[in-house]
């Protein structure tokens, strides 16, 4: 019997510091839960009074949470020298039980998870209880579907702000935040990221990070990209990047994460894939029959013959511009920073996805499509429409209004560009004009399809507004359509726009380009290491790849060398960044690698950063 008044049954789990046991309240005659405050043998007696005083404290502070996914604490009382919590027997199982069990959620059951637990943590964080130990198992879904948060007040004590006194950190290594990792002091953000993991763990059935030992664990939690969940659909993938971002002050806040979980239960469903069409507008292969009067294998003969005329032609037409289509595509995945997925279309199957892919339409142009729609009825033309699409235009796989926005590999082969008579040759990261428009120079720019942009300066003025700060030359500021401006130092130009963005041409071949995304990854490391598996660049050798400190923006550099169509090597600096869950940019600089290190080569990239500002 504890206190007189609670007689203590059977043991209903234990965690870190602490064990929970089933029991009667004979006072009220009623079932509910008590958890002991257990100490490690180690402890001294001073971290033992400052536990148990905290403990008291976080406990009154919980009782005053009116939340329907809060666990309602009843009591609080003094046994042998240590406090022990009687508090709402919720009977259920946890989220790991069911996901175990029952198997992983949907991405609309667990926004209604997500949701319910926002909530109770939004109530917390406002009467300053941190929780710093979220996770599958501290979330009981009760039989009736209600969810439910527990282990307030402990996990308080357990999973103190740093590195506690003792040397401990207490806590399920997988869902500890990147700075509680680190040993600085955590806010409502550190909840928030273990928020993330758990709803990467009910829809993947394992958590975010695991690497089978608890430092191993903390040091991926700091140091390396979470794996793409595969069964998250795009708008619940979108809140787990968002809240799993490693910088506290980039992360999600509650609001920002709610009106997305809200996104993911609003969102229609998705209907099963439906099966092979059977009705008469199905496509099918059928005989034409001959005219009248001509022999059957004359006809059949002569369409082959026109067919495989139609397919030759195509190839030499691909074959001609895939070098010059190719260097498009390779600019484009080398500035892009691609957040999130785009989202598909409300038709699309549910369930688990893979990766995303780009649609054929932007592997493919369009006119090809018809080559192929034609060419497959005839099965025999196979093997000349595989050797047309082997050196025809693979796309930049960029979504729809974006440029240089996505990444990965193209399906089918190495990267090009899908608009057809835009691209350089020169994978430098330099265009020349096309020929469509005019060479712009002094900030201007105009061409059919392309980029315009105007501007004026003189030169002077703060290093963000186009002129010449200390140590940076001069600039003469340079405004995009999309919506950017950047200042131009003496002898660079506007080139033109295509396919991966907007291209400038300065003094001693040096080039840039600027490329953006609506839909950016949140990691621009992560990303760019993923994109790298890809490049294509001849004489390709990496010089790092790095997060930098970019006016407060998740932002990373991509250095590299490689050499360009006459055999010039050539250096250059690719710098992510996103500057919101809608806006990213990639800023790449070329220049000569023996030119490279020198004062005013470093001075004109030193300018392009300063005085770049995004739309």
């Amino acid at each position: 019997m504890l206190a007189g008044r609670y007689r203590l049954g059977g043991v209903l789990g234990r965690g870190g510091m602490g064990t929970v046991w089933r029991a009667v309240d004979e006072t009220l005659g009623r079932t509910v839960a008590v958890k002991e405050l257990r100490f490690p043998s180690s402890i001294d007696e001073d971290e033992k009074r400052r536990l148990i005083t905290r403990t008291l404290r976080e406990a009154k502070a919980i009782a005053r949470i009116r939340n329907t996914a809060a666990v309602t604490v009843y009591d609080v009382v003094d046994e042998d020298d240590r406090p022990w919590i009687v508090m709402e027997l919720v009977e259920g199982k946890s989220l790991a039980e069911a996901v175990r069990e029952d198997g992983t959620l949907t991405p609309r059951r667990a926004a209604e998870v997500g949701l319910a637990i926002l909530d109770v943590l939004r109530s917390a964080h406002r009467e300053g209880i941190l929780h710093r130990d979220v996770k599958p198992s501290n979330v009981l879904i009760a039989e009736d579907g209600r969810v439910v948060l527990t282990d307030f007040g402990i996990a308080q004590v357990e999973g103190d702000p740093s590195i506690t006194s003792t040397g401990m950190l207490v806590g399920a290594p997988s869902y500890i935040s990147p700075e509680r990792a680190r040993g600085h002091k955590p806010g409502p953000a550190a909840d928030l990221w273990s928020l993330g993991g758990l709803l990467y763990a009910s829809v993947e059935g394992v958590p975010p990070y695991d690497k089978g030992s608890a430092i191993a664990t903390l040091t991926a939690v700091m140091t390396e990209p979470v794996d793409p969940p595969k069964n998250a659909g795009p708008l619940l993938e979108q809140v787990i990047y968002g809240l799993l971002a490693k910088d506290p002050a980039q992360r999600l806040d509650n609001a920002a994460a709610r009106k997305l979980l809200t996104e993911v239960l609003n969102a229609p469903e998705r209907p099963e894939p439906a099966p092979e069409p059977v009705s008469p507008e199905a496509t099918r292969v059928v005989p034409l029959p001959p005219l009248p009067g001509e022999p059957k294998t004359d006809v059949a003969a002569e369409r082959v013959r026109g067919a495989l005329k139609s397919v030759r032609n195509a190839a030499a037409e691909a074959k001609a511009s895939a070098k010059e289509k190719a260097q498009v595509a390779r600019e484009a995945r080398d500035v892009r920073s691609k957040a999130v997925p785009a989202r598909p279309k409300s038709g699309a199957p549910s369930g688990p996805v893979p990766p995303p892919r780009a649609p054929l339409t932007d592997v493919v142009p369009r006119r090809t499509l018809v080559i192929i729609a034609v060419v497959a009825a005839l099965a025999i033309l196979g093997t000349v429409l595989a050797i047309t699409l082997s050196s025809g235009d693979d796309s930049a796989h960029k979504p729809k209004g974006d440029k240089a926005a996505s990444s990965g590999p193209a399906a089918g082969g190495s990267p090009a560009s899908s608009k057809k008579g835009t691209g350089s040759q020169n994978p430098s990261g330099a265009g020349t004009p096309s020929g469509q428009g005019s060479t712009a120079t002094a900030g201007q720019g105009d061409g059919k399809g392309d980029d315009t942009g105007t501007g004026t300066g003189t030169g002077t003025g703060d290093n963000n507004k186009g002129g010449g700060g200390t140590g940076t030359p001069a600039t003469t500021p340079y405004k995009s359509s999309q919506g950017f401006s950047i200042g131009l130092p003496a002898g660079w130009s506007y080139s033109k726009t295509d396919d991966a963005g907007v291209r400038f041409n300065g003094p001693n071949g040096q080039r840039l380009l600027i490329g953006w995304t609506d839909s950016p990854k949140s990691n621009p490391v992560a990303d760019w290491t993923d994109q790298e598996s890809s490049m294509t660049r001849p004489g390709y050798k990496r010089v790092k790849i790095a997060a930098v400190n970019y006016r407060g923006w998740p932002a990373a550099d991509w250095e590299f060398t490689y050499d360009d169509d006459s055999g010039a090597k050539y250096h250059s600096v690719d710098r992510g960044f996103v500057v919101s869950l809608s806006q990213g940019y990639g800023i790449m600089f070329s220049a000569k690698d023996a030119d490279w290190s020198k004062p005013e080569t470093q001075q004109t990239l030193a300018a392009f950063f300063a005085t770049f500002q995004p739309a």
